[in-house]
């Protein structure tokens, strides 16, 4: 997989509210090509001294170190042990890092609507829930079962964090993170002003779905510029290490599958 990561500091990236300016891309009308899609997700800023990966599987031959994710320990964003929250979506009966968190000192909230799991507590402080996160509370088709999704602030709601901090919020569910961004970024951004740091594997390119590529790359442009303009900072960003999970545009080969985190610029101590 691609490695080569655009790492620029802060005064490079367009202003953001809190940092002395306002968001000037017109992110919503832009049409980007692959070559500024793929330069924009990998643009990070400098701004997490202590980084830590939790999680990840070790030396899967199918799905290399998938798994993991990392965390920013700085003070201010870092999550507090013996009193912080995670929300992980997206299992698929891999608990390294909802287990990595547990042991850290969080209490955890899991969620995954298409594992035969019932409602129950895993470890001490690992709570799941088989239920999926979207753009409406409903019952979809994922596959071929019925699954149960709800939006995020039904999601918070059912357990009990609706005014809570979150300290991290973990999204891994295979391209379903665009109903999920489309609802909490436009109907409830207010949502995630609590939430400290979130990271999400981005699926840029449906291998599926060929023919959806370039709506696909639009609606996450949009979304990414959306997330910082709401004063979030994208610290990390990294091709998922899927080695059957490439292709090629312009003679450049790239992942399908992007992990990024970003750190809610609100918490970080100045």
């Amino acid at each position: 997989c691609v490695r080569n990561i655009t790492v620029l500091s802060s005064k490079s990236l367009q202003p953001i509210p809190g940092d002395g300016g306002k968001y000037t891309v017109d992110y919503e009308n832009v049409q980007p090509s692959w070559s500024d899609f793929y330069a924009y997700i990998k643009e990070t800023v400098d701004a997490c001294r202590n980084l830590k990966q939790f999680g990840g599987l070790v030396n899967d031959f199918w799905l290399g170190n998938d798994g993991n994710y990392k965390v920013c320990l700085d003070e201010g964003v870092a999550p507090t042990p013996g009193s912080c929250t995670v929300l992980s979506f997206g299992i698929n009966n891999e608990w390294s890092f909802d287990d990595a968190m547990e042991a850290y000192g969080c209490d955890v909230y899991s969620f995954d609507p298409t594992m035969s799991d019932p409602e129950h507590i895993r470890g001490k402080r690992v709570h799941f829930y088989p239920l999926g996160l979207g753009s409406v509370t409903q019952e979809v088709t994922i596959g071929f079962s019925k699954c149960k999704v709800l939006t995020y602030r039904d999601i918070l709601a059912k357990i009990g964090k609706t005014n809570s901090v979150i300290d991290y919020l973990k999204v891994d569910i295979e391209g379903h993170e665009i109903d999920f961004l489309e609802n909490v970024l436009y109907d409830d951004p207010e949502l995630l002003f609590r939430v400290k740091q979130i990271g999400i594997e981005l699926h840029p390119h449906p291998l599926m779905f060929i023919t959806k590529m370039s709506e696909t790359k639009q609606k996450y442009w949009r979304l990414a510029h959306k997330l910082r303009s709401l004063g979030f900072t994208p610290i990390f960003s990294e091709p998922t290490p899927l080695w059957f999970c490439l292709f090629t545009y312009d003679g450049k080969t790239e992942s399908c599958c992007y992990e990024i985190v970003w750190i809610n610029n609100r918490f970080v101590k100045k």
